[in-house]
């Protein structure tokens, strides 16, 4: 029973984040390229997240070659919520050369994948290796500080967003996204947390803190709830879309 519970309750995370992830590919109100990005985050996250069930439940050491289906795209989605929120706020932003800067990292993990799933001979043996920015040690680390990072940046364009406005009536989606950002620091905040305990038990005491269900579970659940918190959030806006964004025709 301790396993089956985070086990469903992940398998609903991956279907929540999968289905509304979809839908937002055929929204209608609000801004074309804002909707298409935000399905992207949670599809990207729900096949994440699956990595991450398997992990869970063992089968990745049972199938080692499982560990790199290129289904794995952490440094995708604290990219993909900024500029979700950022095209949001100004749907008549258009993307400059500059902005592939964000998108080095994700574009370099999802080739990684791609690579190290056709072609065997380059995988690590452990799967995960301290040093790949990809998937390791660095990895993680470039994913716990990506978030907090990313979402100070949506603090900053929200925060100009409220001043340009002024005294007219603020738009319902400043509050939502207020809503969401800080739901994101909350959780990401409660993944490093464990991530940095297990770290710590391991440097210091050689207690592998993996290996212990409580905490296998726990640390699984912790982006479990981030990513249904963004699906709540997106279900929001598929419910509330029009009364949120306006039912003004898409920008193209």
């Amino acid at each position: 029973m301790p396993i089956l519970l985070p086990k469903l309750i992940m398998l609903a995370a991956i279907a929540a984040a999968l289905l509304i992830g979809g839908l937002f590919f055929r929204k209608r109100s609000g801004d074309r390229r804002a909707n298409v990005i935000y399905g992207m985050l949670l599809i990207m996250g729900g096949l994440t997240q699956l990595h991450f069930l398997w992990d869970f439940t063992g089968n990745l050491e049972v199938h080692p070659n499982m560990r790199f289906w290129p289904i794995y795209f952490s440094l995708w989605l604290p990219v993909l919520l900024f500029f979700h929120v950022k095209i949001s706020f100004y749907p008549q932003y258009v993307f400059r050369w500059s902005d592939l800067k964000h998108f080095g990292l994700p574009i370099g993990q999802t080739i990684y994948f791609l690579v190290v799933w056709l072609f065997p001979e380059y995988r690590h043996e452990a799967g995960r290796y301290f040093y790949n920015p990809f998937y390791g040690g660095l990895e993680q680390a470039l994913f716990l500080a990506g978030w907090p990072l990313y979402v100070l940046f949506c603090v900053l364009y929200l925060r100009r967003r409220r001043r340009q406005l002024k005294r007219r009536s603020l738009p319902r989606l400043l509050w939502y996204i207020r809503k969401l950002l800080k739901g994101c620091l909350l959780f990401i905040l409660a993944y490093a947390i464990l991530s940095g305990a297990d770290f710590l038990a391991y440097k210091y005491h050689l207690a592998d803190l993996r290996g212990q269900v409580w905490y296998a579970g726990a640390q699984a659940l912790s982006f479990t709830v981030l990513l249904l918190w963004l699906c709540i959030y997106g279900g929001q806006v598929l419910v509330w879309g029009r009364k949120l964004m306006g039912a003004r025709p898409q920008v193209q």
